[in-house]
Order: C-alpha cells, then structure tokens, then sequence
C-alpha cells in the first residue's frame, strides 16, 4: 500500500508541474518521493532475502538431524559404499548451500537490485548492463551447482550400489552353501535386509515430505511477492514515470531470483534423498 501510494503521488505532482510549466519542480519532487519509494523497496528487499537465509538455515540443521539415522537405514539396506556416497553427497549439498548460496549468490542478488534501484536515479541508462552481467553470473552460478551436484550422485550411485549388491551376494551364496543351515541362514539374511530396505525407504519418505513441508511457506510466499510487484509494476505503467515502474519490476525479479535460490536448494536436498 505505500509503495502504490508512492508511486501515484510521483505521477500526480508530475503532472501537475507539467500543467504549470515547471521542470525543476517535478524533478525535485520526483526524488523526494523516489528516495522514499527507493527506501522501502531496500528495506522490504534485504528483510525477505533475510528471511530467505534463516528458511535455508532451517534445511541445512534438518539435513544434518536426519544423516545420522538415515545414514544407519542406508548402510543396513544397501551396504557402507552406499551409505558412504549419501554422507558426502549431503556434506557436499551443505557446503554449496552454506558457502556458494548463503554467502555469494544471495549478497549478488541483493547487490543486483540495488544497482538497478540506483540506475533508475537518473534518466540515462549507466548501471543497466552491469546489473544483466551480474544477474547473469548468479544465474549461471545456480545452474552450475545444480549440474554438478546432480552429475555427481548419479553417477556414484550408478557404481556404488553394484559394488554393495556384489559384496552380498559374495556372501549370501557362501552362507547358503554351508550345510544343514544354508537355507535358514539365507532366509533370515533376506527377512532382515527386507526390513532393513522397508525403514530406509520410510525414513527416506519421511525426510522427503518433511523437507517439502518445511519448503512449502516460503515458496508460497516468495511468489506471491513477485506476482504482487510485477502486478503493481503493470498497472501503474500507464500513469506513472518509467523509472517508477522499472523500480517495482526490478523489486519483483529480485524476489524471482531469490525464489530460484530457494528452488534449487529444495532440489537438490530432495534428489539427494530420493536417489537412494
């Protein structure tokens, strides 16, 4: 509601100065209201990607309360190479997480949108590439982990899980061969590793849907913001000055950058899972 009414306050006195004549008027009053508008929108901005951080704080302690259990259920189910490859495919998503996302790519994202905000100070167009070249950057940043991460569990998975099934079949033949017993041996081993695979496949279920349910709010939340800045930014175009409106937009792509962040961390942390 300030925002909109900032920015149609911008427009009446624009008009109103062009009534009357008077250029230096407008162009005072314009950056009195900007400065106010340009205020806000920093504000609202560093407060969501803030809120941002704590929700991807809030994956990583998840992340690291289930490895425990869960790296036991894996290891039971599937075997220690396995079990082995989900510890560092995690501690890897959590490093990339803490590291690459928290630390650089949402500072870039803030740093983005201010660049944008200030360009729109002045009627010429001098930080605009500046801004597309680091949005870019963070852009490719994002893809790039995803890739990677993704590119490195399966391929592990495809190796790891052949050298586990071949060390228990190894052993399943040897206890089946022994006489008197083999049988029994072999149908105790598989009763076990049944039920072993059921709690790794429930714990896995549950980690996911706790994962998404944790996800959920934020999601939401984050694209509202960009509808709602990228509604305001379309209904005011026709009465308000440009800049204005590149302001709203720029606002509005921020939040989609920052619900691409979020995005991609709910990916990963879920494929990591959902792989094994």
């Amino acid at each position: 509601a300030q925002v909109l009414l900032l920015v149609l306050m911008a427009a009446l006195f624009s008009n109103f100065t062009h009534v009357f004549g008077s250029s230096q008027t407008g162009e005072a009053s314009f950056y009195v209201v900007y400065m106010l508008l340009l205020a806000i929108l920093i504000h609202f901005f560093s407060t969501v990607s803030q809120e941002l951080s704590v929700s991807l704080g809030g994956f990583i302690t998840f992340m690291k309360a289930l490895m425990p259990s869960y790296f036991l259920a894996v290891t039971a189910a599937s075997g220690a190479a396995t079990a082995m490859v989900f510890y560092e495919m995690v501690l890897a998503v959590i490093y990339v997480i803490q590291v690459l996302l928290l630390k650089a790519v949402i500072p870039g994202i803030c740093a983005y949108v201010i660049l944008k905000l200030v360009n729109y100070l002045h009627k010429e167009d001098f930080l605009s590439k500046l801004a597309d070249l680091l949005k870019l950057i963070l852009e490719w940043t994002m893809k790039t982990c995803t890739a990677v991460i993704l590119g490195m569990q399966i391929i592990q998975n495809m190796i790891s899980p052949a050298m586990d099934s071949l060390k228990r079949d190894m052993l399943g033949k040897t206890a089946a061969a022994i006489p008197g017993i083999g049988n029994a041996v072999n149908g105790v081993t598989e009763i076990a590793l049944g039920t072993a695979v059921l709690i790794r496949n429930c714990l896995g279920a549950a980690g996911i849907l706790v994962l998404l349910i944790l996800g959920l709010p934020p999601v939401i939340k984050l694209g509202s913001t960009v509808l709602l800045y990228k509604f305001l930014a379309a209904i005011v175009q026709p009465v308000s000055d440009a800049r204005m409106v590149g302001c709203l937009n720029t606002v509005g792509e921020g939040c989609r950058l920052l619900l691409k962040v979020l995005l991609t961390v709910e990916l990963l942390l879920l494929i990591t899972i959902a792989i094994l």
